[in-house]
């Protein structure tokens, strides 16, 4: 290999790793001993000078040769200084006569990376009692040997036990149980229902259940559950068509609505609807695939293409189950009539659904509104509301009254979940739809702590938060305690409705070593379970741990929109040197609402160690709650709090802008309509709008929105075009600014015309020529289009009379020639065609003067006659007009031959090189076009021989340290050189008498 350095460099030798660790020694239970369960199984730690030691695993077996291995685990090394514990807890074993051991995983790096020790001597023990363990849970669906298809999803229920805090779900290819396990599952389970699938066929798959105490302890495993997953398992019957049905007359929008299927799917139903009672061909009049509910609302226009698909008239549907990678069969068809639809205002349209808010957690009801174009007729306007996924429920339909814009869809009822879940909300009025996505979340965020790391003795705070209030009834958080022998806490906080956090007590016990010990956390009634929170133990005298977030606190938690609150963080200890960078983080759907996220904002100064940051909150038209986060710290260090940002009236901000149609021929109108974020105010609102093009496209300078709605429309009015053209429509209110492009097409029905004529360039100097270019509105017939030309001053500017655009081309180029000028002179050039006429200006310009000839430059050093060292300075004056200077250097006063000759842009130049004798110098310069000035007077001076090399450098010294060294670490090397490197470097090669 080879390294660049300097005078001297470092680099590392690495050691081939040597031989593994030795065993763990066992040190409790005892051999042979008899024990009442939960039992500690605890051995030497192994400590070995090749590295440290990652992890230990243990296993327990039904026999001293494992064939079966009933129950194992593992202890991690969870940081620097924080060694792999060397103990843990068994229990849920039927009683019985067991075998344990233990071996060690050492982490030596390199290609090798970890070397396993041997496992350890065995020994036995003997189960006579399960001790404080709760129950023994039961499957109660599905049936034992249920058969499911591939990428079916189905639940798991099980019975709910006296003294189980959570619960333990385990799955494997064989009924033994043996680990390793090869089929895997989340395993804490809060709650008694879990949603399994499986993307692969599996011949036969066993789940048990074991119920799990507040203090960690197992009770016995269920009965096995077996199933298996397999494309060949039964498919249900078709569901039933419910309705419309024999012929039963509706009219758009309306709902289909059909009988579940037995174990239904998200994305579970496909719905076939034609024209014809056989449903001949691939698809009908409409074929909807994916449908995840029972129900689907049928729109006259479903892809928004300004059709009606449903003209009155009689229809047929049918509907099939979808399960997993199989679909079933199709129902028998039903029939439908439609009839006409009431009428609608012309341009009258639904223009947005919006959830207000669009995600919402833990079973809570949300709500939406919905939008009309412009205000509603007499009688108001009846819009049809659905969602698309069964976990959210919305009214059938909402009124949006007379004179009014805007009307509130509430509620929206959903229900809780165990992970994210978005569907959207669906509205629709005439022949228009519109929908907007609902986000359902599980309603714990986590749990944080008051510290990451104590001294063990110290107390710590807990806090657990919700990302919603809590629901009638409130949140019961389960609390899982990673190691009851060194901390305690309580098994559960509860958070009343309404709430959004509650605090918990974390008490710890003095340690000898450094110790990790994790709290995880979930809610039963959503089968959640949040990211945990570690906290390490520290040993008395160990050094002060690193400061890291200790609280984040708001000063309100509750803002009006529009307005603003202050949150502080607060550290453990004094910020470093530097200051410490907590980042801080909260956003309403996409808004953010905090200084930015990243980088971190927030600086603590340096021995403070708090420090207050603003929060700004967005207007809303209804409660929104916003989780605004930081984190600051080594391992954890992570809080959050719950902001609620309530509406409260203020001045309108813009939400939204649309045109419709966007695209469309130059010279027609089209429609926009602006909608503001929450209703207008007592007397109403105003959007300023704009066109970057208004000589294309006009619009209104602004729009008025009555009080108590929230949008308007405008016409759009355009000219025509040549060329297809672009331009961007702007509305603002309220410091927020919407844009909408709308496209412009030339009329393809319009006459031959000359739209435009173009120059290369605007102006010219006079002599020279320029390219233009004359452009049709279409391409030019057969036998070509012939264009006028005008100049409208032929002194300064000549045309040909005529170009010809050639047949099939929509474009011809020609040549403007130009005369020399004694001042700017504009010319317009003009191309006539037919009736249509269209010019392009130009400006002839005067040539510019030369620039004039620089002066003598004076010398300056070296003096008449100096003798110098080489490299030499040469200074002379600054001569005005100069662009660069040319300094001469000869042995004679002729300058016959040239000793040196050099061209530089400063005044002066360095030169070596030269002979050690008598020489003379000069100098003149030369402006920018190229012309010359005169020499300066000639200089003797004298060079003296220029400095001899130094010489190269050489190796000096290899050396090492420390000199020998255990297998697997490095030794640090150090190569010296006898004299400082050239520029660049200098490369040495190093090699190895044992590779």
């Amino acid at each position: 290999m080879a390294i660049h350095i300097a005078l001297s460099a470092a680099f590392a030798f690495t050691a081939a790793a040597q031989t593994p660790p030795a065993a763990p020694t066992l040190v409790e239970p005892a051999a042979g001993a008899a024990l009442v369960q939960p039992i500690m199984l605890r051995w030497n730690p192994v400590v070995d000078p090749d590295g440290p030691i990652g992890s230990y695993t243990w296993q327990v077996g039904t026999t001293s040769t494992f064939d079966v291995i009933i129950a194992a685990g593992f202890t991690n090394q969870s940081g620097d200084g924080i060694p792999a514990a060397t103990r843990d807890t068994v229990s849920g074993l039927p009683n019985g006569t067991y075998f344990w051991r233990v071996k060690a995983t050492q982490l030596v790096g390199g290609v090798v990376f970890a070397l396993d020790s041997p496992w350890s001597t065995v020994q036995s023990f003997t189960l006579v009692g399960l001790g404080p363990a709760p129950g023994t849970p039961a499957f109660t669906s599905p049936a034992n040997g249920a058969q499911f298809h591939v990428r079916e999803f189905f639940l798991i229920n099980w019975t709910a036990v006296p003294g189980a805090h959570h619960y333990l779900l385990e799955a494997d290819d064989e009924p033994s149980f043996s680990s390793p396990f090869t089929l895997t599952t989340d395993p804490m389970q809060f709650g008694t229902t879990f949603r399994a699938g499986w993307g692969n066929a599996i011949p036969n798959i066993y789940y048990r259940i074991t119920a799990v105490s507040a203090d960690n302890v197992r009770g016995l495993p269920s009965p096995i559950l077996n199933v298996s997953i397999t494309n060949a398992a039964p498919v249900p019957p078709p569901p039933t068509p419910l309705s419309p049905v024999g012929g039963a007359t509706v009219s758009l929008p309306f709902t289909l609505k059909w009988s579940e299927t037995l174990n239904p799917q998200i994305a579970g139903y496909d719905v076939d609807i034609d024209n014809e009672p056989n449903f001949l061909g691939t698809v009908g009049v409409l074929l909807v695939q994916g449908v995840s509910r029972s129900d689907y609302m049928v729109v006259p226009d479903p892809q928004v293409e300004g059709i009606n698909h449903f003209p009155p008239g009689t229809y047929f549907w049918r509907v099939r189950a979808v399960h997993g990678d199989v679909l079933g069969p199709w129902s028998a068809g039903a029939s439908f009539t439609v009839v006409a639809s009431p009428p609608t205002p012309p341009g009258l349209e639904l223009f947005s659904i919006i959830t207000e808010p669009g995600s919402v957690s833990g079973g809570n009801s949300t709500q939406a509104r919905v939008t009309l174009n412009m205000p509603a007729p007499a009688g108001g306007a009846l819009v049809n509301l659905a969602t698309d996924f069964p976990h959210a429920q919305t009214p059938f339909s909402v009124v949006i009254p007379e004179g009014k814009t805007d009307a509130t869809v509430a509620p929206i009822t959903t229900i809780p979940v165990p992970g994210a879940t978005v569907g959207t909300v669906r509205a629709a009025y005439g022949m228009g739809w519109q929908q907007n996505s609902l986000g359902l979340w599980p309603i714990l965020w986590g749990i944080g702590l008051s510290n990451e790391s104590v001294v063990g003795g110290a107390p710590v705070l807990g806090t657990a938060t919700l990302l919603n209030p809590a629901p009638p009834g409130g949140v019961q958080v389960a609390l899982v305690n990673g190691d009851s022998t060194v901390i305690t806490l309580p098994p559960s906080v509860f958070i009343p409705a309404g709430g959004t956090g509650a605090t918990f007590d974390v008490a710890t016990a003095p340690v000898s070593i450094p110790t990790r010990v994790t709290i995880d956390a979930g809610t039963g009634f959503e089968g959640y379970r949040s990211p945990g929170a570690g906290l390490t133990l520290l040993p008395p005298g160990s050094p002060p741990a690193a400061p890291s977030l200790a609280a984040l606190t708001l000063a309100s938690a509750t803002v009006l929109g529009g307005g603003g609150t202050t949150g502080t963080v607060t550290l453990t200890a004094p910020a470093p040197a530097g200051g410490a960078a907590v980042w801080v983080c909260g956003s309403m759907e996409g808004q953010v609402v905090t200084p930015p996220c990243f980088p971190p904002g927030v600086i603590v100064p340096a021995g403070s160690i708090s420090a207050d940051f603003p929060i700004t909150a967005p207007q809303v038209n209804a409660p929104h709650y916003v989780l605004i986060q930081a984190t600051y710290g080594t391992t954890g260090g992570m809080q959050a709090k719950l902001l609620e940002i309530d509406p409260t009236p203020g001045a309108p901000v813009l939400f939204a802008m649309g045109v419709k149609p966007s695209g469309l021929i130059g010279g027609a109108s089209a429609r926009g309509t602006v909608e503001l974020v929450m209703p207008a105010p007592a007397g109403g609102g105003v959007v300023t709008l704009s066109s970057d093009n208004p000589s294309v496209v006009q619009v209104p300078p602004s729009i008025a929105i009555a009080a108590g709605n929230s949008t308007n429309s405008f016409t759009i009015t355009t000219s025509p075009v040549s060329v297809a053209t672009g331009v961007s429509i702007n509305a603002s209110a309220g410091g927020v600014t919407k844009s909408a492009f709308i496209n412009l097409g030339p009329d393809p029905n319009a006459a031959l015309a000359l739209t435009s004529v173009t120059l290369s360039v605007a102006g010219v100097t006079g002599g020279n020529s320029v390219n233009g270019t004359v452009f049709l509105n279409a391409n030019a017939p057969a036998g070509g289009a012939s264009v006028t030309l005008a100049t409208s001053n032929l002194s300064a500017a000549r045309v040909p009379p005529i170009v010809l655009v050639p047949a099939g081309l929509g474009f011809a180029s020609f040549t403007v020639t130009t005369s020399p000028v004694s001042a700017n002179t504009p010319v317009t050039i003009t191309g006539f065609f037919g009736s249509s006429t269209q010019s392009a200006n130009l400006t002839v310009m005067p040539s510019a003067a030369p620039p004039p000839t620089p002066g003598t430059p004076s010398l300056i050093t070296p003096a008449i006659d100096a003798t110098l060292a080489q490299p030499i300075l040469f200074d002379w004056t600054d001569t005005a007009n100069a662009a660069t200077y040319l300094i001469q250097i000869s042995s004679s006063s002729s300058f016959t031959p040239l000793t040196s000759s050099q061209t530089v842009t400063a005044s002066q130049a360095t030169i070596s090189g030269l002979p050690a004798q008598r020489l003379f110098w000069r100098v003149r310069a030369t402006n920018s076009a190229g012309v010359a000035g005169p020499f300066s007077a000639a200089r003797r001076f004298t060079a003296q021989a220029a400095p001899p090399p130094p010489p190269a450098a050489s190796l000096s010294a290899v050396s090492v340290a420390p000199t020998s060294v255990v297998g697997g670490n490095s030794s640090q090397g150090t190569v010296t050189l006898t004299s400082a490197a050239p520029t660049g470097g200098a490369v040495v090669s190093l090699s190895s008498a044992n590779p």
